[in-house]
């Protein structure tokens, strides 16, 4: 039995600025609080043109979050780090069942094309974001959250959160100024929350849970935020 909901699938593919549909767990839409869990960026790598080109083309299909997710996730193909120290920090130690755990959550990428961290030729790359890239996911974002309506949203980053209210503001968007809150390993988590149609979603920022991640120092301040 497929652990995602596809039902939403023809009204997101009718968002033109869209690259990949979220993964939508099965019982998603029937979860009392719906968490949507936002990774920063997709990443193309490999070490000739030939070997970034086929990276880039398999992740420009549509599937690749959910391909990710599952792969990742569910079938332990390969390590997917920023959600492993994600979940620890969530989670501790407790033991956790993937598949029961994956068929609530929602996960969205939030910049809308793919980094290029190609090592060709001892040329190393390492793209990050531009202020384009948080805008036009902002945008993305606003629609995806229409068709999904989660009531609480985790970043993965706090680097989308510069142009929040600039860009609601611009989407017309009614929301509340973000709070900074004490530095936590080196990073000061934010928190905001918007209101579409009347829906409250709750949005919480924090450290990039990829490099120099301390899930310990994070637990408290996430502790009972994200209780599905």
């Amino acid at each position: 039995m497929s652990l995602i909901n596809s039902n939403e699938d023809a009204k997101l593919n009718t968002i033109s600025s869209l690259t990949w549909l979220p993964w939508i767990g099965k019982d998603f839409f029937n979860s009392y609080k719906r968490f949507l869990i936002i990774g920063e960026s997709h990443y193309a790598d490999g070490s000739s043109e030939d070997a970034f080109s086929a990276n880039l083309n398999l992740a420009a299909k549509n599937d690749f979050t959910r391909n990710t997710i599952l792969q990742t996730q569910i079938q332990k193909a390969y390590e997917h780090k920023p959600l492993k120290n994600l979940f620890s920090a969530l989670y501790g130690n407790k033991p956790i069942n993937e598949e029961k755990l994956w068929s609530q959550l929602a996960y969205y990428n939030f910049v809308q094309r793919s980094m290029n961290y190609s090592n060709i030729n001892g040329q190393k790359n390492t793209e990050q974001p531009t202020i384009k890239d948080f805008d036009k996911g902002w945008e993305t974002f606003i629609e995806v959250a229409k068709i999904l309506k989660p009531t609480d949203c985790i970043f993965i980053g706090v680097r989308a959160a510069e142009p929040f209210e600039r860009m609601m503001d611009k989407l017309n968007i009614k929301r509340t100024d973000r709070i900074v809150h004490p530095e936590i390993n080196n990073v000061s988590p934010r928190t905001a929350s918007i209101t579409i149609d009347g829906h409250q979603i709750n949005l919480t920022f924090i450290k990039h849970t990829s490099a120099y991640f301390s899930p310990n120092t994070w637990s408290d301040f996430l502790e009972g935020r994200f209780e599905l």
